[in-house]
């Protein structure tokens, strides 16, 4: 009798110490967020022996370090790939510094605002001279085609549609900024159009000394996109309420500081431009 007893408190005991068990399990349970980042801008994103590197890399491992419940994991990739990746649901989050576009809100989830980019037109120092966009139409100037999964090509093929004069644009493939940017120091075309930071991190190169920037013409806002589901709605809603407070606190204006070679949101007009798309 006392060995049936004995055995029977050991029975709860293990049973007892099988749900806790199981509920630090569940407390500890953490969900794998697959996301995608084309390689190749240090300023904003590139692929090293420490993982990601640049803004993103440095915010999404922020990120992770405060979202407990959630492990990122980083994969790099064509930007091209990034977008189907990211459609067909391999990836949940993809890292690469989309400004606004209407399709794309409509198509995948959207955060708030995670940075604030500085846009700038770049053109060779001895060839013609651009100010804005309308000089670019104006003088008929030879524009660095743009892929079309670029966020920079909407910005242009919106000037287009609310102007009668319009901007000679050509969509390309894949692209990177220096390869772009050579492109104006050879004289092949005369002036693209860049965030500051893409200009800056040729700038002291053998071809980027052939080339300057005109003053700031815009600043867009640039969001995390991601793929719709429930379990991606959830995300979005803890990447908000984190994204916010690295705003607030003042880690967003940080990392702006480290890595885009000036603070944008001190711009004219930053505060106005800064998560201006959020509801939309």
């Amino acid at each position: 009798m006392k060995i049936s007893k004995l055995f029977t408190k050991l029975a709860v005991i293990g049973l007892v110490s099988t749900g806790a068990v199981s509920s630090a399990t569940a407390v500890h349970a953490t969900t794998t967020v697959n996301v995608a980042a084309p390689n190749g801008n240090p300023a904003y994103i590139v692929n090293t022996d420490n993982g990601p590197e640049g803004y993103y890399g440095e915010l999404i491992k922020k990120i992770d370090q405060d979202l407990p419940q959630y492990k990122f994991k980083t994969t790099f990739t064509s930007q091209n790939a990034v977008f189907s990746g990211l459609q067909s649901s391999k990836y949940d989050v993809a890292l690469n510094n989309s400004w606004y576009n209407k399709q794309r809100f409509q198509t995948y989830y959207h955060t708030r605002a995670v940075g604030l980019d500085d846009l700038r037109l770049v053109y060779n120092k001895s060839g013609k001279k651009a100010s804005s966009l309308d000089d670019v139409a104006k003088k008929n100037l030879k524009l660095v085609p743009v892929s079309t999964d670029d966020a920079r090509y909407s910005v242009l093929e919106d000037y287009n549609k609310s102007h009668s004069k319009k901007l000679n644009l050509k969509a390309i493939g894949d692209q990177s900024s220096a390869d772009a940017l050579a492109q104006v120091a050879n004289g092949k075309y005369d002036v693209a159009l860049y965030p500051y930071a893409a200009y800056k991190q040729v700038a002291n190169s053998k071809n980027g000394k052939k080339l300057t920037v005109s003053k700031s013409i815009d600043q867009r806002s640039a969001y995390l996109l991601l793929h719709k589901d429930a379990k991606n709605k959830k995300l979005t809603r803890a990447l908000n309420k984190e994204i916010k407070k690295l705003y607030d606190n003042g880690y967003l204006e940080k990392l702006t500081k480290k890595y885009l070679y000036e603070n944008t949101f001190a711009l004219p007009g930053a505060k106005k431009n800064y998560n201006a798309e959020f509801n939309k």
